[in-house]
């Protein structure tokens, strides 16, 4: 028997997916081509109910008939205007929270991704089997590169590596310190942290997640010394993970907001709450500037 597959509801809305979508009309044809590779492996997932919040630069009806295509069951939402991420993705948690008021987990994903089979059982199962508000999956990006693992994996030959049997082969059962998308909510958890606060990140991309970390640190308690996790018994292909931007004025709003949210403190225990060293040295420089 696989213990997996038993803890695991048959409900398709245990887990909804969301996913902001975004294509570049300089760009159309590259960008439906990567959405495509996407959406195609998504419907292997065990789960396929998708929420997707339409960024541009299609009309809702045009974005609709696209996802016509797939084995998926989307909703669409949204109005076609780039409203950011904060706004697409808490749009996308509200939308779940007062339509599919019975979802167990809720998952953050991205159009550069390809996924396997049943990609999501693993981390649900880790979710039943331990006090956790979320779980990343592990992820290889397109350098071939396993981010947190610290490793490049062997054989990688690009996207012609990306096939279910490459992804399979770099499972491991391994848990380890860190934050990546894709990404598990609990549902009823984020519900209580409040996901992305709009009223204090109010830019269109950047340190969203820094808050959303922060949100559950609190709610397990400083004493518990909560940290987010990557587990490797699932592996996906994210083409370009945990980028940061160049800090423009109109990335930095959403830092002053978020320091508005959480304070001097909140940098602090960022700086201790990520792996990466970019982060560990950038949130501790910014608290000793306070």
């Amino acid at each position: 028997m696989d213990p997996i597959q038993d803890n695991i509801e048959a409900n398709d809305h245990t887990l909804i997916h969301t996913l902001l979508f975004l294509v570049r009309e300089n760009n159309m044809k590259e960008d439906l081509e990567v959405a495509s590779k996407c959406l195609r492996s998504l419907e292997k997932s065990a789960y396929k109910t998708v929420v997707v919040y339409n960024q541009g630069c299609f009309t809702n009806d045009q974005l609709k008939s696209f996802l016509d295509l797939f084995g998926l069951k989307c909703i669409v939402i949204g109005n076609g205007n780039n409203a950011g991420t904060v706004i697409g993705r808490q749009s996308c948690f509200e939308w779940i929270e007062e339509h599919y008021q019975n979802a167990r987990f809720i998952s953050e994903l991205h159009l550069d991704m390809v996924f396997t089979n049943d990609w999501e059982k693993p981390l649900i199962h880790y979710l039943d089997t331990h006090d956790e508000p979320i779980i990343s999956c592990g992820i290889i990006d397109k350098d071939g590169y396993m981010n947190f693992l610290e490793k490049r994996a062997e054989h990688f030959q690009g996207d012609l590596s990306i096939t279910d049997d490459f992804l399979m082969q770099l499972r491991c059962d391994r848990v380890v310190h860190g934050f990546t998308n894709p990404c598990i909510h609990v549902a009823e958890i984020l519900k209580c942290t409040g996901g992305y606060n709009p009223k204090f990140l109010k830019g269109k991309q950047c340190f969203e997640d820094d808050s959303m970390l922060l949100g559950y640190y609190y709610y397990y308690g400083t004493r518990a010394s909560w940290y987010p996790k990557v587990n490797y018994n699932s592996v996906v292909y994210h083409a370009v993970a945990g980028q940061r931007l160049g800090m423009m004025d109109s990335v930095l709003i959403n830092y002053e907001g978020l320091v508005r949210q959480y304070g001097a403190m909140g940098l602090k225990h960022l700086s201790e709450l990520h792996k990466s060293l970019w982060h560990i040295r950038y949130f501790k420089e910014q608290y000793e500037r306070m």
